[in-house]
């Protein structure tokens, strides 16, 4: 064989074997993209083989799940800060509270029977006003009552025995209906109304008096206001005013030795004792303790 043969053998032996060679590399190279197509489009296998890029619908999928998904609200932990008012709505709760406040205070005052006319003036002016009103409607109710005032004054109806003697009546009536109605309630009620009344009183309804009831306890007196009732019982200060006579008190208390007030001290203690008692008798309870004054830090 010539060596030109040789040569032209050995080159074609090198390009078989060398395009074997790159088949075989190129059919690898499509197995192994099928392999990762295959397992990137697998349920089981969400996540591509390392190295490798995801699939576009693998992305879609994942996007979608974060965004269908709906997110877990937060448990309230704490309560929400109260709504704070205005000044307009302030001024109307304050007023609401009033109200509601004095209906309640007039509630627990009590309201008793109207009296009639004790006095003999006070029945001829009643009488005259009536006979007044029915002469003629045209005047004002303040001008018949001018008139009538002036007419009983004038003509000295009260001194007539027919008033006299209906302002006796009069009186007897009120004191019965007065009594009845007191009966009605228990002291303790009669206690409470008047405590009532008292914060009516502070409040501007000056009409709001005390009910007397003979079956209240009477409080218990202090030392200064025993040594008080018994100089005023001497009759030492009739000639001078009240005012006079509180400063001449004030001073002579203030002069007092410890010995010489001991005896008022005893006394105040026995009408605490007195008092104490009393209470649970009448009212059903103990005497209620003093309220203590918060002192400040």
């Amino acid at each position: 064989m010539s060596l030109q043969r040789v040569a032209r053998a050995s080159a074609l032996r090198r390009l078989c074997l060398g395009d074997a060679s790159l088949l075989q590399t190129r059919v690898t190279v499509v197995h192994n993209q099928l392999a990762r197509l295959s397992l990137a489009s697998s349920a089981q296998f969400p996540t591509p083989l390392v190295g490798s890029v995801p699939p576009i619908h693998a992305q879609q999928r994942s996007h979608s799940y974060a965004t269908d998904s709906k997110p877990t609200k937060a448990k309230k932990s704490a309560k929400k800060p109260a709504r704070q008012l205005t000044e307009k709505q302030k001024e109307a709760k304050e007023k609401k509270e009033s109200r509601e406040l004095l209906k309640q205070l007039k509630e627990t005052a009590l309201t008793p029977p109207k009296k009639l006319p004790q006095t003999s003036r006070a029945v001829a002016t009643q009488h005259k006003l009536n006979e007044l009103k029915g002469q003629s409607s045209s005047r004002s109710p303040v001008e018949t009552f001018k008139e009538a005032v002036e007419q009983v004054t004038a003509q000295r109806l009260a001194e007539a025995d027919r008033f006299i003697e209906q302002a006796e009546k009069n009186r007897s009536t009120n004191e019965a209906s007065y009594e009845a109605w007191l009966n009605q309630y228990t002291p303790i009620q009669i206690k409470q109304a008047n405590t009532a009344r008292k914060h009516l009183r502070r409040l501007g309804h000056k009409k709001y008096y005390g009910i007397h009831d003979e079956r209240l306890v009477k409080a218990p007196l202090s030392p200064y206001l025993w040594f008080m009732k018994e100089r005023h019982e001497s009759g030492d200060f009739k000639h001078l005013t009240v005012k006079d006579a509180s400063m001449r008190l004030s001073g002579e208390w203030k002069n007092l030795t410890d010995a010489e007030k001991q005896p008022y001290f005893e006394k105040a203690g026995r009408d605490q004792e007195r008092y104490r008692e009393e209470y649970r008798e009448v009212y059903g309870e103990d005497v209620p303790m003093p309220k203590s004054k918060a002192t400040s830090p």
